[in-house]
Formats: C-alpha cells, sequence, structure tokens
C-alpha cells in the first residue's frame, strides 16, 4: 500500500522474488543432482541463504521486528561462517592473502549481514534491485568463468536468468515488487559468492565491492549520516540519494537509466582491475571517488533531510 514513505502511488503486489527465490534454489538442487554442483557447495549456498529469504517471506506477509530480522540473519551469517571454514585471510588488492586473524571472521559476518539489509534498504524504485543483480552476479559469474571456476560461474549466471525474468514484471511500470523475500536473497549472496571467491578461488573481494558500489556506497553513507543526527535507525525513509533523485522529479524511469550507465562504468574499472590487479586499490579510490561526486552533486541538488526530529 502506497504511505508517505514509498515510491509508488498504487496498490502494487510485493514478495514476487519469491518466484527467482524457489527457482533458483531448483537449480542448485538441479546441478546437485546432476553432478555440476558439489555437496560443499550445496551446503554452502542453500541453507542460510532459504534461512534469510524466509524470513524475508515472512516478514512481507506478516511484519517481524528490526531486532527479531537481525538476530535471524546473524544467525544464517555463522551457520555460512561454520560450513566455509577459516576467513582470517582475505585478498583484498591482489592474490596474496591479508591475514587479520580473528578480525577477518568479524568482517565476513558484518559483510553477510550488512550486504543482506543493504540490499533491502536500495529496493525502492522499480527495476533498480534486479538491475543491480543483473551486473554483480552477470560479471561475478565471469571473474569464476575466467579462473576457471565453471560451476560457480554457471549458478551466477542462472540467477541472472531468473532475475531477468522477474525483471520483466518489475520494469518501470512495476507490476510487482521483490519484497524482502527477494532483496534478502540477493543480499546474503552477494555477500556469499564474494567471499566464497576470496576464500577458495583468491578472486580480489575488492572487485565485488567495485561491482556492488552503487548499493554499498548510498547505503552506508545515508546510514552513517543518519547515525550522526541520532536517527531512529529502524523507522522507513526516503533519503538515500536515488529516493531524492526521485523526488527532484525524475521518473523511474530515468533513475534506472542513470544507474545502468553507472554500473557499466563500474562494470569496466572491476574488469579492467582483475586484469591488472596491481592497480585494484587505485581503481577501488576511482570508484569511491565517482561514488562520492554523484553523491554530493544530488546533495547539493537535494540536501538529506532530518525525518525524526
Amino acid at each position: 500500500m502506497p504511505n508517505d514513505r514509498s515510491s509508488h502511488q498504487e496498490v502494487t503486489p510485493r514478495g514476487a522474488g519469491v518466484v527467482f527465490v524457489l527457482l533458483w534454489f531448483f537449480t542448485l538442487l538441479t546441478g546437485y543432482q546432476l553432478d555440476w554442483v558439489s555437496g560443499k557447495q550445496l551446503l554452502i549456498f542453500l541453507p542460510s541463504t532459504a534461512l534469510v529469504s524466509a524470513i524475508g517471506f515472512y516478514d512481507d506477509n506478516f511484519e517481524l521486528a528490526a531486532s527479531k530480522r537481525l538476530w535471524i540473519q546473524g544467525l544464517a551469517a555463522v551457520i555460512w561462517l561454520c560450513l566455509v571454514g577459516d576467513m582470517s585471510g582475505l585478498h583484498l588488492f591482489n592474490q596474496s592473502a591479508v591475514h587479520l586473524g580473528w578480525v577477518g571472521l568479524v568482517v565476513a559476518f558484518l559483510g553477510l549481514v550488512w550486504s543482506t539489509n543493504i540490499y533491502n534498504f536500495m529496493d525502492g524504485l522499480d527495476g533498480m534491485a534486479a538491475v543491480e543483480a543483473l551486473f554483480v552476479f552477470g560479471v561475478g559469474g565471469l571473474l569464476f568463468w575466467q579462473i576457471g571456476e565453471s560451476n560457480l560461474a554457471l549458478l551466477a549466471w542462472c540467477l541472472v536468468l531468473t532475475v531477468a525474468g522477474f525483471l520483466v514484471w518489475n520494469w518501470p511500470k512495476a507490476r510487482v515488487f521483490m519484497g524482502d523475500v527477494g532483496s534478502y536473497c540477493l543480499g546474503f549472496l552477494v555477500a556469499a559468492f564474494a567471499l566464497v571467491g576470496d576464500r577458495w578461488y583468491h578472486i580480489p573481494i575488492t572487485l565485488w565491492v567495485i561491482l556492488y558500489g552503487i548499493f554499498w556506497f548510498d547505503a552506508t553513507v545515508t546510514l552513517l549520516r543518519r547515525l550522526w543526527l541520532k536517527e531512529n535507525l529502524a523507522m522507513a525513509h526516503r533519503e538515500h540519494a536515488f529516493h531524492r533523485l526521485h523526488r527532484l522529479g525524475y521518473s523511474h524511469s530515468q533513475v534506472l537509466r542513470g544507474v545502468i550507465a553507472l554500473n557499466c562504468v563500474l562494470t569496466g574499472i572491476a574488469l579492467w582491475a582483475s586484469h591488472h590487479p596491481l592497480y585494484i586499490g587505485w581503481c577501488l579510490l576511482l570508484t569511491v571517488s565517482i561514488l562520492s561526486l554523484i553523491y554530493l552533486i544530488i546533495e547539493k541538488l537535494k540536501p538529506m533531510q532530518r525525518i525524526n526530529r
């Protein structure tokens, strides 16, 4: 139902993300039966992702307190980390791991939970969350393919295909929304694929950070600013940069085209960095600089407002 914090004006079914979530789980199980998905890969991607998706579906239909959602997301992250194993070393800027000890485990835990919520926060305009998935998992699959890990590449691309089918119905003007079930699943999987690629195949996690730039940057900067203003973080709002662009008068389609164009730029940066690992750090700096400039321009045009004084 539309309200003063939503960006749509008509009653629209939500929770339709359950379709691509279940299709991808079916693909995962089918791949296991056909022996192109290993038992370990099945355990890593099915239980925890199913748990966060289920809690998202429940929240779509019955509403759940934010604290309970966080606890369950944390449990899913713990289960995932127990199955994957040691996360003390992360490949940040090249194929040499930076040994972080127990800090690496904390970083991985926070990454899984934060990514799950980032996707939910950024699912606010027609087609935006689905398009982000096409870029992140499409290019992420290519990163796996380049190092010879075809199984995970195919899993990522199967997810792209199922989300693309959903996007037909979610493209502006959206006839359905993916809801928490879809956004939680996609957010958790972004972190899961990135961490698996880093832990098992030495794919620098920084490449995923570049690809995922639009979502994590806007969500993180906005959250930190709201913390600074001592706002109620559990209260829904429309103060992300993409919300403010829409409030400036840009349509869902116009904002979406901007997101696609910016993702094309980030894709180019990530792919170039994957072939020039010595410059990954500079590519990350370039990414943050571009995103910062765009955020500042939007802030100049439509400053963020306090939502609870």
